[in-house]
């Protein structure tokens, strides 16, 4: 059994089978589940609670005398979530191991994990039948929505794993990885990494793994300041020195028992490389003015917004400096090279601003999430996350974000990074893209249709299809022969085999 919100487990088919008991009878599951070891409350198409086990009593604190008869969602309110009974209900499609905590009609917070399954009657949902299973640590806001490890059935409670990282490509991985292993040495460590890919997270994580993270952790932004002032800030200034000085601490002497970090270090003056480079091999600092030395004790983190080849050949960063900032190196790959974290990172930045906006967005289109797995995002993790604000600034009731809340520069964006990658360039596509994508979008294919645009839509797939398949059992699956066929080049005819679901190899079987 799959679904679009959450992983599958081996329990799904035995639920099925109580989900159509329970429809024909309800008191024959009643002495069973009240022996259940999670939660479970099933709710009317009104969403009233008619039925609350004595699992999910205990875990609320509540009895079911108070809750059955009432809203679900006054007796148990969702902090950081959407309404996921409703949404079950709405969409007739089951929800599974989603995560995220609930406010009870007493006040208590519980933080679990739910399944929801929606109870049919013929092709009519009437309600809707969740399992509440109770998470050990605390909720947080990045790990409000997330997919818990299946634990199913089970009466102990799953221990989630609290993080505020996230990404779980190889290359992320790697780069946590050195991260964690040499947040505690006293060596510098360099992030390499374009913009808003994400250098100043892993500067977090590097101070807040390290013993030192009870201490201060400063962050500066070399390219913002300029340079006359730049020095005074990082190494602080006596009374006297210039016109208008006061004795005040620099950034190393603020920073002492903790981390620092210098983003951008690279767009440092070269007049100010060389006395950055003597705080560091000497870790002491004077202010400016001053001759009295300050010992330092300190991690000292920094990143460059290019290759570390490109920042030396370049000449912008003295060698020397590089040599004693880059002891240890980081390379944070831009979010084009981990496509695996997109979904995982929208995610994360969907419960943050439905936290911030209180909406109730759940996921993204199937169709516009394909699009934006196509797009290059040169603007890396923080466009992502700009876009996603937006859209959801633009979400009222739907659960679903959709073309409907992108702004028009990033369907025709998304679009064309989609041609590019599904047709390689070839002869049909630069000659009619518009033909190939307008009508058939993925963007377009489930919103903003009307009826007879949606009928020739279905139509125009239908043909298509056919045509494939036609092509495909004449050439006995050679795709040179079917593209040939077709009038098109062997890209884009790899493209519509994967977007109707067939699979060449198939027709080479047909005799």
């Amino acid at each position: 059994m799959t679904s679009k919100t959450g992983p599958v487990w081996p329990g799904a088919e035995l639920v099925q089978q109580m989900i159509s008991i329970l429809g024909k009878n309800p008191e024959a599951l009643r002495s069973l589940l009240d022996l259940f070891p999670l939660g479970v409350l099933v709710t009317d198409d009104q969403g009233r609670l008619i039925y609350y086990n004595k699992a999910h009593s205990k875990i609320d604190d509540l009895t079911p005398e108070e809750v059955l008869g009432r809203l679900e969602i006054e007796v148990l309110a969702p902090i950081a979530g959407p309404n996921i009974m409703k949404i079950c209900q709405m969409t007739a499609e089951p929800i599974l191991g989603y995560i995220f905590p609930y406010r009870t009609a007493k006040g208590r917070v519980v933080n679990a994990a739910y399944w929801v399954f929606p109870i049919h009657e013929g092709k009519k949902v009437k309600g809707a039948i969740c399992f509440t299973q109770p998470l050990l640590g605390e909720v947080t806001q990045s790990r409000a929505h997330s997919h818990p490890p299946i634990q199913w059935p089970g009466a102990v409670p799953i221990n989630m794993p609290q993080s505020k990282v996230v990404g779980g490509s190889p290359a992320f991985k790697k780069a946590l990885k050195i991260v964690k292993t040499n947040a505690n040495n006293p060596f510098p460590l360099l992030i390499a990494g374009e913009t808003g890919s994400g250098k100043e997270m892993l500067a977090k994580l590097t101070h807040q793994s390290s013993a030192r993270r009870h201490g201060p952790f400063l962050a500066l932004n070399c390219s913002a300041i300029p340079g006359t002032l730049l020095e005074g800030l990082l190494f602080g200034t006596v009374k006297g020195s210039f016109t208008g000085a006061i004795d005040r601490p620099g950034f190393f002497e603020e920073g002492n028992g903790g981390s620092i970090y210098l983003d951008e270090v690279d767009s440092m003056s070269m007049e100010l490389q060389p006395k950055l480079l003597r705080v560091i091999q000497e870790m002491k600092v004077s202010r400016v003015g001053s001759t009295q030395e300050i010992d330092l004790d300190l991690k000292i983190i920094s990143s460059i917004s290019s290759s570390p080849q490109k920042a030396l050949s370049s000449g912008i960063l003295r060698p020397d400096l590089f040599y004693r900032l880059a002891v240890v190196v980081v390379n944070i790959p831009p979010l084009r090279e981990r496509p695996e974290d997109l979904e995982d990172l929208s995610e994360h930045f969907i419960c943050k601003f439905n936290n911030i906006l209180g909406k109730g967005a759940l996921k993204i289109d199937r169709r516009l999430k394909e699009l934006m797995g196509a797009y290059h995002w040169p603007g890396n993790v923080r466009e992502l996350e700009h876009m996603l604000a937006g859209a959801l600034a633009l979400v009222q009731d739907e659960h679903v974000i959709g073309p409907e809340h992108i702004p028009d520069y990033y369907i025709q964006a998304f679009n064309s990074a989609f041609v590019a990658k599904h047709s390689g360039g070839g002869r049909d596509s630069a000659a009619r893209p518009e033909a190939e994508f307008s009508a058939e979008s993925p963007l377009e294919a489930d919103h903003g249709l009307d009826e007879p645009m949606e009928k020739g839509i279905i139509r125009r797939l239908k043909r298509e299809e056919r045509d494939l398949r036609q092509s495909l059992t004449e050439g006995r699956g050679n795709l040179t022969q079917a593209a040939r066929q077709l009038g098109i080049s062997r890209q884009l005819l790899s493209y519509r085999l994967l977007k109707h679901g067939l699979d060449y190899r198939d027709f080479k079987k047909i005799r």
